[in-house]
């Protein structure tokens, strides 16, 4: 059994919740910001480069750095959720709130670590539309992630104290 007195307490902490079950309805939704993410993802790396601005040796070297940061922020977000990772915005059967590692930093370190690549692709693209694929894709996170986080509230006593201790995307910003 859950103890929520504890929880508040100690909001840096694994806690294990019971089985939940979603409605249909937010699945569907759940589902739908996946698979538009995944349209924008895909414009981005399949949309054929331009001559939009011709990325000069630094901004090469930038994009490619931060195309690298993806692997490390993302890995370490994923490592740290363990079964907890879905690729649906909703708490899972088996999930943990978890507050340490990269989530002390970001409520969503590894959305952060899809925009950074991305980042890292429009530099390097040169495309005015992997520019606006890149753009819709950081709006549709932030819908996402404040949909997710209405999920989240519910199923984790105490994570609205994290919300508000916890930057969103970026360290100390977007609480």
């Amino acid at each position: 059994m859950l103890d929520t007195d504890r929880l508040a307490e100690y909001p840096d902490r694994r806690y294990r919740r019971p089985m939940t079950t979603h409605k249909r309805r937010d699945v569907v939704v759940a589902w739908l910001f996946v698979g538009i993410q995944f349209v924008f993802l895909g414009v981005m790396v399949l949309f054929p480069r331009d001559t939009a601005w011709i990325p000069s040796e630094l901004m090469r070297i930038g994009g490619a750095v931060a195309m690298a940061a993806i692997v490390i922020l993302g890995l370490w977000g994923a490592l740290y959720l363990g079964r907890g990772l879905t690729p649906l915005p909703l708490p899972n059967g088996g999930t943990t709130l978890v507050t340490t590692g990269p989530y002390t930093l970001v409520r969503h370190p590894i959305y952060a670590a899809v925009m950074l690549l991305g980042v890292g692709i429009t530099i390097r693209a040169g495309s005015w539309i992997v520019a606006i694929a890149f753009v819709a894709l950081v709006v549709l996170f932030h819908v996402k992630s404040r949909w997710e986080e209405t999920h989240l509230v519910d199923a984790f006593p105490g994570y609205d104290r994290y919300v508000e201790e916890t930057g969103r995307f970026l360290p100390a910003f977007g609480r």
